[in-house]
């Protein structure tokens, strides 16, 4: 026990600690994602209107009219790409398997479909056996999508909200909220720093990547772009996504092209180790080693979400090692 750690911020702590238990027992990933994102989103507005000298209100409205533009852009790239995902995959399968099956033939191996057709009928299939569970999958869509509408709100709210300063006569009370306000400020500050690494290096990444595939003419070159920015939010995972699909786009040329789309993607992820490392790491100053068993443990709790939210979770609860007075000092 630490006696300089007040009792209220004892208690914030816990609650914390059953915020998390509850958002992976109910499977709020995404909405927490989605919240913490918006917040991020007008409060970057905000500061960066400050800067430039705008006055705090304007800047403050000014910055949710910021969000609503920048959050509309986002959505209409995401419904770009599963739209031109869903009418461009099955032409990229039809071109990829004929390929796939002349490799495999040449190396003796049997592959369980040879076209695109056959493709469709086991997906099919599959559909039929597993309705049930596709049924109860579209009614978690539904709920999840409301659950992020909530936190996107709620995040607005949080942004909106200006909690009184420290006083020197505080009521336990208004010395509990604080210290939760304390809490809440320090998860949204470590999610916009890692979140910001990483959402500059997808756009690097992204901006590399286009010039190899418009300057190498590449098929499906529209869809590669916008799958390469939007799986490089999540890290490691996002990478090997639109590698494979880039990889395979380019065995649709030629082997030999397949070979070089391999090789450009092996340099410029070897070159940007170092990128990674000046950015991600000057921002939250984490071992790799640490940063991949939250990685890991984070997926296995909520999937995909949970790659997203570990690296931030890792850097505040090293921030919140750091604030705590040390028994020696006290």
């Amino acid at each position: 026990m630490i006696p300089s750690v007040s009792l209220s911020r004892r208690i914030s702590y816990a609650l914390v600690i059953v915020g998390l238990f509850v958002i992976v027992r109910c499977n709020l990933g995404a909405a927490l994602v989605a919240g913490l994102f918006s917040y991020m989103l007008v409060d970057q507005a905000e500061k960066g209107l400050r800067q430039a000298g705008v006055k705090p209100i304007v800047a403050r409205w000014s910055a949710i009219g910021i969000f609503v533009v920048v959050a509309a852009l986002l959505i209409f790239i995401f419904i770009s790409f599963i739209q031109i995902g869903l009418s461009r995959l099955p032409v990229l399968l039809d071109r990829l398997l004929p390929r796939i099956d002349a490799i495999s033939s040449r190396l003796g191996l049997d592959l369980p479909i040879e076209n695109v057709q056959e493709l469709r009928a086991l997906l099919m299939e599959n559909v039929k056996e597993n309705a049930r569970s596709l049924t109860t999958t579209s009614r978690l869509l539904t709920r999840g999508f409301f659950q992020v509408i909530v936190a996107i709100g709620a995040a607005l709210l949080a942004f909106q909200w200006d909690p009184a300063p420290p006083s020197l006569r505080e009521t336990p009370d208004e010395t509990f909220l604080r210290e939760c306000t304390d809490r809440f400020k320090l998860v949204a500050a470590s999610f916009e720093r890692v979140m910001g690494a990483q959402v500059l290096i997808a756009a690097i990444n992204t901006a590399i990547t286009a010039v190899f595939l418009f300057g190498a003419h590449l098929p499906f070159r529209t869809m590669l772009t916008l799958a390469t920015f939007i799986c490089g939010m999540i890290p490691i995972a996002g990478n090997i996504i639109s590698n494979s699909l880039i990889v395979a786009a380019a065995l649709t040329v030629s082997e030999q092209m397949a070979v070089t789309a391999l090789i450009f993607l092996v340099i410029i992820h070897k070159a940007e180790y170092f990128l990674n490392s000046r950015i991600v790491g000057s921002a939250i100053s984490t071992p790799m080693w640490i940063t991949l068993i939250g990685l890991i443990v984070g997926e296995a709790l909520m999937g995909v979400t949970g790659v997203i939210l570990a690296p931030a979770l890792v850097y505040y609860f090293r921030e919140e090692l750091k604030i705590i007075p040390s028994p020696r000092a006290s």
